[in-house]
């Protein structure tokens, strides 16, 4: 919680006006008045911020926090729980693709938390994952990182990769992770910069990894219509897919136009 302010910067102005009345020594006759004035002074006291209060919620509370949306497995709370983690850290990110992952998908079987001795499990009907090691940031002490199954999310994670454009759209991974399994769900953005409604086919996505593989999505959800104008995301799911893989998305615009997004590896 923030609490501050501005104390107001105070003017002071400081001016005298002289006004010299004169009589004539017989009583009723008076001169006309002579007004002198000296220079204006204004003096300006700076604005100084009152003092700043930061409270960053207590370690075990952030955690609990955190795993407690994952569980939910609720986009709109995994997006709002992100702005509160470590800018930038491999938590914040994770965090940000489940959300998008999430609303690709629709709805979202929750999971089960428990903790024992500082290890959290969650399980869904497919499977259990252990959360545990956080590490926090140092200088602003939130949650910046924890393992899955014994591996670091900085390990399983890859971030936002550049911008490719083409003459009516534009496109680019915004973030990938892999599981034990090797699989590897990938979140994609594309934003529309035609006139044209065109239809994205993430079902159709490939990728190609630096060994040579070229690898078919086993599933693709989100948005497949992007009016002009619009921006839309898709999430695909490679086996045994790579973190960094060049990814190529088919695009159809509404006059039957066949694109091709050709997509970098994430960064």
């Amino acid at each position: 919680m923030r609490s501050g302010g501005l104390r107001r910067g105070v003017t002071t102005l400081v001016g005298a006006v002289t006004v010299a009345l004169s009589t004539t020594a017989c009583g009723s006759e008076v001169a006309e008045p002579v007004a002198t004035s000296e220079p204006v002074i204004t003096t300006t006291v700076p604005d100084e911020p009152l003092a700043t209060t930061t409270t960053v919620p207590a370690a075990s509370d952030q955690v609990a926090a955190f795993l407690s949306s994952l569980a939910l497995r609720d986009a709109a709370l995994l997006a709002s729980i992100a702005v509160a983690l470590a800018p930038g850290s491999p938590v914040q990110l994770y965090a940000q693709h489940l959300a998008l992952a999430i609303d690709a998908i629709g709805a979202v079987e929750t999971a089960s938390l428990t903790e024992t001795d500082g290890v959290f499990e969650l399980c869904s009907s497919e499977r259990c994952s252990t959360y545990s090691d956080p590490r926090f940031d140092p200088n602003t002490g939130l949650l910046a990182d924890m393992a899955v199954d014994g591996q670091e999310l900085g390990r399983r994670l890859a971030g936002a990769g550049p911008v490719v454009a083409t003459d009516d759209a534009q496109g680019r991974i915004h973030s990938a992770y892999r599981s034990d399994s090797g699989m590897v769900n990938i979140v994609i953005e594309v934003t529309n910069t035609g006139s044209q409604d065109l239809r994205l086919l993430g079902f159709a996505a490939t990728q190609a990894t630096p060994d040579g593989r070229l690898i078919q999505p086993s599933g693709g959800w989100g948005e497949s219509l992007i009016p002009a104008g619009t921006s839309g995301r898709a999430l695909i799911a490679l086996p045994q897919g790579s973190l960094e893989g060049t990814v190529s998305v088919p695009i159809v615009l509404a006059d039957s136009t066949d694109l091709e997004l050709v997509l970098p590896a994430v960064s």
